[in-house]
């Protein structure tokens, strides 16, 4: 039978493996963010490996992503524009013609 939530936290063994993972994962959190501004990555740029994988980490307490700018996903969104007003003209024909 699985334990509650209240079990699971009075349980001494759960608390240490859930100390440990949290500690870990932010070191490894830590650990990529000064490899990546060791490359050259700015504040404002999404946070990249070196095989250009974006990474994003959370908090591990909240859920939440961890309050740096680098966690914010960025993403241009352009659309070409293939005609003109000046490229429209030549493409139809808009003078009216009598037969």
């Amino acid at each position: 039978m699985p334990y509650t939530q209240e079990e699971l936290e009075a349980n001494e063994h759960y608390t240490s493996l859930k100390v440990r993972d949290e500690l870990k994962y932010t070191d490894e959190y830590i650990y990529a963010r000064d490899q990546w501004v060791g490359r050259g990555g700015t504040p404002h740029d999404s946070f990249r490996s070196e095989d250009d994988v974006i990474q994003l980490y959370e908090d591990p307490a909240t859920g939440e992503s961890f309050p740096s700018p680098n966690q914010n996903l960025r993403v241009w969104i352009y659309q070409t524009r293939y005609r003109t007003n000046a490229d429209t003209k030549d493409i139809l024909d808009r003078e009216f013609k009598e037969f």
